[in-house]
């Protein structure tokens, strides 16, 4: 027992022993002065962000179909056939001096040519002559001429209206669209003439020799024709109302 006493008596002493350096610890924790911590500054609570507000969806709109205008049906234009390259002719020279050549067909005659012309007319009005002369689209209205030759001239598009020609002589003359409207042409010798298309209107050609003639078209309306010789003239498509012919006979 002596020794049980003993032995318990010597394990209190050893652990009170193992304790002291702790309570030394705790007395000399117990004697510092702990320092005071800052206390540390509160933070801003955050401001709550707004939430957007929701947008509404747009509603569609129902689309109206638009009618569509039909377009015209394209007429296929016919190919154009290539015209033919136009040789350029060369202009008549700018005629300055006229004379006895009428204005209207001036440009269809050189200076050179109206010069010549206007000699011709000189010399038939001084001679009472021009044998195959060229006498184009002169103007000689109301002029008396005795016993004129004028074999072979070329007389187309003058102008001999009221004019007066006794025993004139116009075999194988051209008198293509010539005005004798009024002239007097008494016992003329016409025959192998050209007077298509002339004027013959109240034309006095009592007498006149008018043999193998063409007067196609010729307008020869109350023109006298009275004893002419009109044998182998041609006369188709000629106007002859009011014409005198050569039987004395008078058309209507």
């Amino acid at each position: 027992m002596k020794k049980l006493t003993i032995m318990s008596i010597a394990l209190l002493i050893f652990a009170g022993t193992l304790e002291l350096p702790k309570v030394g610890l705790q007395l000399s924790a117990i004697g510092q002065i702990e320092t005071p911590q800052p206390i540390p500054t509160p933070q801003p609570i955050p401001t709550p962000q707004t939430i957007p507000t929701p947008q509404p969806i747009p509603t569609p709109q129902p689309q109206t179909p638009q009618p569509q205008t039909p377009q015209p049906i394209q007429t296929p234009q016919p190919i154009q056939t290539p015209q033919p390259i136009q040789t350029p002719q060369p202009k008549a020279n700018d005629p300055t001096k006229l004379g006895y050549v009428s204005p209207e067909f001036a440009e269809n005659f050189s200076q050179q040519q109206i010069d010549q012309i206007n000699a011709n007319v000189e010399m038939l009005l001084l001679t009472q002559s021009c044998s195959r002369c060229d006498l184009r689209a002169v103007k000689l209205v109301n002029i008396n001429l005795k016993n004129p030759i004028l074999t072979g001239a070329d007389l187309s598009d003058a102008n001999l209206s009221g004019s007066r020609f006794e025993i004139s002589d116009f075999v194988n003359t051209n008198l293509a669209r010539t005005n004798l409207s009024g002239a007097e042409l008494v016992g003329a010798r016409i025959s192998n003439a050209n007077l298509r298309k002339a004027n013959l209107t109240k034309t006095n050609l009592d007498g006149a020799d008018l043999r193998f003639s063409d007067l196609r078209d010729a307008n020869l309306s109350d023109a006298n024709l009275r004893n002419a010789n009109i044998d182998g003239a041609s006369i188709d498509r000629a106007s002859m109302g009011g014409t005198t012919m050569p039987d004395g006979r008078k058309n209507q």
